[in-house]
């Protein structure tokens, strides 16, 4: 047995062949020897070690079969979490046949990426586009830039000459940058301000006419009242269905970055200021101590005896 490993066994005093399943004299060496040369046994000694690798292949393809097959389920998740924009974080935390985040944020969604990004240059590839820069914050409320469209991976300096049009609003640094900084190293292009933005500015200048001081100071007091307590916007709400409005809207309030917010909440107070006197009578009761409710009360008292 030890001249011939792996072909015989041992049951007892007998001695079996593995590959053929015969007992074999083991007493007389040519005879065993005898038996490993023979045709027949050569034969089924092939078609076992021929079963055995089918039966390895078969494994390795199946395990490969079993790890694509969870590669493209860990992608598709990915996907869909990104495009519903939730956190990796918030619900893959114990990991198992779902890798932990840390794993998914290192391995698999890097590739996710990629492939979206080379998608986007295929689709975008030849074709104009314009290169979009805006301010905005991220999850930390940091301010950051966020550029839509990069020219070419790891070029850090690209050409410009392919510009020709600069949109933007119509605010003072912005025309200040294209004439001093853009202008002179692209001379083709041309800037175009956004018209909805002149109108707007020149729909502020009414704010700064004297004949609408009260106006500007009684409409900045009532933001006051709402912005610095937010609970006061219930009482409002309340104090408006009791007067008989049965789905009263929550009021507008003026935002510097919302253009024309100032003149809707003008048009806001022409239709509801009936119902203010009463209400800032009621939040003065609770707080007495407040300016800006004295304020308002005071201008809506003069207002009345005017009448």
């Amino acid at each position: 047995m030890n001249e011939h490993p792996g072909v015989f066994r041992e049951d007892g005093e007998i001695m079996f062949c593995n590959f053929c399943d015969l007992s074999i004299e083991w007493k007389s060496k040519s005879t065993v020897d005898g038996h490993c040369l023979s045709k027949g046994h050569i034969k089924k000694k092939q078609v076992y070690e021929s079963n055995e690798q089918t039966k390895k292949q078969l494994t390795i393809s199946t395990v490969n079969a079993a790890f694509e097959s969870k590669k493209e389920v860990i992608k598709d998740l990915i996907e869909a979490f990104s495009h519903a924009n939730i956190p990796l974080e918030k619900y893959l935390k114990e990991g198992g046949a779902i890798p932990q985040t840390p794993i998914l944020h290192q391995v698999h969604l890097s590739r996710v990426f990629n492939k979206y990004s080379s998608s986007l240059q295929t689709y975008f590839n030849q074709k104009p586009v314009a290169i979009i820069i805006d301010e905005t914050t991220d999850d930390c409320s940091q301010s950051v830039v966020n550029t839509l469209f990069a020219f070419r991976q790891h070029t850090k300096l690209v050409s410009v000459d392919f510009l020709e049009l600069f949109l933007s609003d119509s605010a003072a640094y912005m025309k200040k940058c294209f004439q001093e900084a853009l202008k002179p190293i692209m001379p083709q292009l041309i800037h175009l301000p956004c018209y909805a933005h002149i109108i707007n500015l020149i729909g502020d200048t009414w704010r700064t006419l004297s004949d609408f001081s009260l106006l500007k100071t009684f409409l900045s007091k009532i933001k006051e009242t709402f912005v610095y307590t937010p609970a006061r916007k219930g009482h409002y709400l309340s104090h408006l269905r009791m007067h008989g409005i049965e789905k009263p809207c929550k009021i507008s309030l003026p935002n510097a970055t919302r253009w024309n917010s100032w003149f809707k909440m003008v048009f806001y107070t022409k239709d509801h200021i009936d119902y203010w006197p009463s209400f800032y009578y009621e939040e003065h009761e609770r707080d007495k101590n407040n300016k800006s409710i004295s304020i308002i009360n005071e201008i809506l008292q003069n207002e009345q005896k005017k009448e």
